[in-house]
């Protein structure tokens, strides 16, 4: 019989792969049958004991946390969340900064305030407060509710901050 080139490279190649796979699949499946050594020797058992507080005359059914105060009796209403008084002299608003003269280091401008007031300024996003003296500048950007001396808007937080929500109190 003579076959092409084609069929004795496929047979070649079908016979190879026979005598590779089935040795393999026979080493896989292993056999089913104990041996000697392993009906010889139980397998070790390690027990582990955990230690939960509880002790063992515990009644197994009853909760083990259930001490303190009794809860009051549910009505079926929450309680209504109402916001804090703001104090008449506040305002929430932005603050900016800038260098003012030597003489009024401890100086802020602020609109909405009297002249010569003393105001709390509070940052909102850290809580840090300083006090300034209103002062008449002339000019507070846009944007802006007050302007804060350098110095002071400094401790209050970094400059790059600004503008910053600020809470004033006069």
């Amino acid at each position: 019989m003579n076959l092409s080139r084609i069929d004795r490279n496929r047979m070649v190649a079908a016979s190879a792969l026979t005598m590779i796979v089935l040795p393999m699949a026979w080493m896989a499946s292993g056999s089913t049958r104990p041996t000697e050594a392993t009906l010889a020797k139980p397998a070790p058992t390690t027990t582990t004991t955990l230690d939960t507080g509880l002790s063992s005359s515990a009644n197994a059914d009853s909760a083990a946390n259930l001490e303190g105060p009794t809860a009051l009796e549910q009505t079926g209403t929450g309680q209504i969340a109402y916001p804090a008084q703001t104090p008449i002299n506040s305002l929430r608003g932005r603050a900016t900064f800038k260098r003012f003269p030597d003489s009024a280091i401890t100086g802020c401008a602020a609109g909405s305030v009297p002249l010569g007031t003393e105001i709390t300024v509070s940052n909102l996003n850290n809580g840090r407060k300083v006090k300034c003296t209103n002062i008449n500048i002339g000019y507070i950007p846009a944007g802006a509710d007050i302007v804060v001396h350098t110095g002071l808007f400094e401790d209050l937080a970094n400059l790059i901050d600004a503008p910053l929500p600020v809470e004033l109190r006069w």
